[in-house]
């Protein structure tokens, strides 16, 4: 079983008693996405969110327990989609002195693109941090998303089986680094900045690779 099939499995089993021949589960989740990209985590209800998919609220909890469990899902979409962009940009082999920079310069191009979803994938961390019962979701989706990274860069056509630990460690570096360098661009939307400090995170990150 793939790691990056984690969380697709945790939402299924949560939610195995949930029919979905109608399509509603993801009528709600497409829903929730949008009404947390509008409003914010905190402010995205499930009255807002069963009111944005046109359906009543009895309806959404038919389908999901409770809040949480539509983060989860909302989580699992994201990721999936991302997985997918990703696998679909770098199917084509390439080193991973180029793959480090191709792959932070494609990862920003999506997150100019869509930022609301962004906003949304770092407020849901903080969200479920403050719900003992869901905290261990921050966990999933951090390692989730790292591990687009890891696969991203193992496809690299100079790495092998055996490079595994020094690729999840490169990808840990370069993950966390630009986590914060995400955080920044929300909260000032300087994108000159960004890009500078993007290119400074991809020289560290190739001279981190060659000294493996």
């Amino acid at each position: 079983m793939d790691e990056h099939q984690l969380m697709d499995q945790k939402v299924l089993r949560k939610s195995r008693a949930r029919p979905n021949s109608d399509g509603r589960r993801e009528q709600i989740v497409n829903a929730a996405l949008q009404v947390m990209i509008s409003e914010g985590v905190y402010h995205a209800t499930t009255r807002k969110i069963a009111e944005a998919a046109g359906v009543n609220v009895a309806t959404l909890h038919y389908h999901f327990h409770d809040k949480e469990e539509i983060i989860l899902s909302v989580m699992g979409v994201l990721a999936s989609s991302y997985r997918s962009t990703l696998e679909e940009r770098f199917a084509q082999p390439q080193p991973l002195h180029d793959r480090i920079e191709d792959l932070l310069s494609f990862i920003w191009s999506e997150i100019e693109r869509a930022p609301g979803e962004q906003l949304v994938l770092q407020e849901m961390t903080l969200y479920v941090l403050r719900i003992p019962q869901a905290a261990h979701l921050a966990a999933e989706k951090e390692h989730e998303i790292k591990q687009l990274y890891t696969d991203s860069l193992a496809r690299s056509s100079d790495v092998g089986a055996e490079d595994a630990p020094r690729i999840a460690e490169l990808s840990n570096y370069i993950y966390a680094c630009f986590v914060g360098i995400l955080n920044q661009w929300l909260a000032t939307r300087d994108t000159p900045l960004l890009l500078k400090t993007i290119a400074q995170l991809v020289r560290a990150a190739q001279n981190m690779a060659q000294a493996d």
